[in-house]
């Protein structure tokens, strides 16, 4: 999975759109992990994404197009809608030109789902670059043409021309993808440096050790295929980005016209992820990494409730409350069982709920501050952990496992389940399970 940063550039869509949508609840996170509030996002949420931007480049309010996605539009009947807003935008002036370029894309990209464009992604070293560079923050993406303009210019002054030696290329530094304001750099590779004009620098590109690299060879306005396969790779081969990514045109990019003809070299400088504390442990502990796969039938528990967003790490220190008011649960219950904490989705602003709590068949009465929780039967995949290792579990059963798992998370929440043979006295070395809600995808 990716942070909602690195999924907002591969997307093309701002970080503030997706936290709106998830808002929304017309796009959810794949996964927010509570100990950082970090969001993840996975590839296979591209194809909603595309619907979504699709629909209301067509007009539709997010109240309509929440309505259109729970009825589950047809591919053929938002294509069909797609192509009639086409027709229209044809008629519209210049300026529309760019939205039609955009529905254009996007249409295209739900034409593909289920299929992978023909891409070969492929791991390098790039050297130091001279270069001559133009920074600037445009208002629109369409901006950038106009820099390229004013970096021609500059160049014919001093008799040199772009080609395939020496390429123009775009840097973009922005860490997430954005909508306006967009921080860029135009500029072209020098073999020889030259005088720089207004708002230029001549300067050293620095060398990327390993960069994912892929080519796009057809119309610019089909350049996002490139990044789709881009974000599915470094997904599935386990890498993150480490820096700003490049564009390098090894023809164009003379107009910004959708329908031109490049051929553009995309990179991210990226590495491959460390092994996970959690994952070494298993290894060392020669524990399958593979989670059971369980279903647990419905059961209700009685605890104390934490609401917010742990950044104090609160809920160990509600523990210590919890495991000194046990008694007052074994006085009122029956049918006692293991211990559990008990973690709801988490909000929009980042709070979310956690219970400490005791499994219970029943009880006379709920102990003051207390809350009775009842969890449903449910299909879980569940991990071994040891307690400091409790945050690596989460994030290697949500960014490694389950997107190859075949399974998707299903409702309802996740849990730690403390066992009889937890000792809380030794807790940094008695095994713990975390049980996450699974579906088959």
């Amino acid at each position: 999975m990716l942070k909602i940063g690195d999924f907002s550039k591969l997307a093309q869509v701002s970080v503030k759109t997706l936290r709106y949508y998830a808002e929304l609840g017309l796009l959810k996170p794949a996964w927010i992990d509570r100990f950082t509030s970090y969001r993840y996002y996975a590839p296979e949420q591209l194809p909603r994404l595309n619907r979504i931007l699709a629909l209301k480049d067509l007009g539709f309010s997010l109240d309509q197009i929440t309505l259109l996605l729970r009825k589950e539009l047809p591919a053929d009947q938002l294509r069909g809608m797609l192509r009639m807003k086409a027709a229209e935008l044809e008629q519209l002036v210049q300026a529309e030109q760019a939205r039609l370029a955009r529905i254009e894309a996007r249409l295209q990209q739900i034409d593909q789902e289920g299929t992978l464009p023909d891409y070969e992604v492929v791991l390098k070293p790039v050297a130091q670059q001279r270069i001559l560079g133009l920074r600037q923050t445009v208002p629109v993406y369409g901006g950038i043409f106009e820099l390229f303009q004013r970096l021609s210019a500059h160049l014919s002054v001093h008799a040199v021309e772009s080609d395939e030696a020496h390429p123009y290329l775009i840097i973009y530094y922005d860490q997430e993808y954005r909508e306006q304001s967009v921080d860029v750099e135009v500029a072209v590779m020098l073999e020889h440096p030259i005088p720089a004009g207004p708002g230029m620098r001549v300067w050293t590109l620095p060398a990327v050790e390993t960069a994912a690299c892929v080519v796009h060879h057809g119309q610019l306005r089909d350049l996002s295929r490139a990044y789709s396969a881009m974000l599915t790779w470094i997904e599935r081969n386990s890498y993150r980005i480490t820096g700003p990514n490049c564009e390098i045109y090894l023809r164009g990019p003379e107009t910004t016209s959708a329908q031109a003809e490049v051929i553009v070299e995309v990179l991210f400088p990226v590495e491959h992820k460390s092994v996970s504390t959690y994952i070494a442990q298993l290894e060392k502990e020669k524990v399958k990494m593979q989670p059971m796969i369980v279903t647990k039938p419905a059961f209700s528990v009685v605890g104390l409730k934490y609401r917010g967003k742990n950044e104090n790490n609160e809920i160990a220190a509600m523990w210590d409350v919890a495991n000194a008011r046990a008694p007052e649960i074994v006085a009122a219950a029956e049918g006692l069982g293991a211990a559990y904490g008990i973690c709801r989705d988490m909000e929009a602003d980042g709070i979310f709920e956690y219970l400490a709590c005791l499994e219970i068949k029943d009880i006379r009465e709920i102990p003051e501050g207390m809350e009775r929780w009842d969890v449903p039967e449910q299909t879980y995949a569940v991990f071994p952990c040891k307690l400091g290792t409790i945050g690596e579990a989460y994030r290697y059963a949500f960014q490694e496992w389950l997107p190859a798992s075949g399974y998707q998370r299903g409702d309802g929440p996740d849990f730690e389940y403390y066992d009889y043979t937890f000792d809380p006295n030794d807790a940094e070395n008695s095994q713990l399970y975390v049980y996450i809600p699974v579906v088959k995808a």
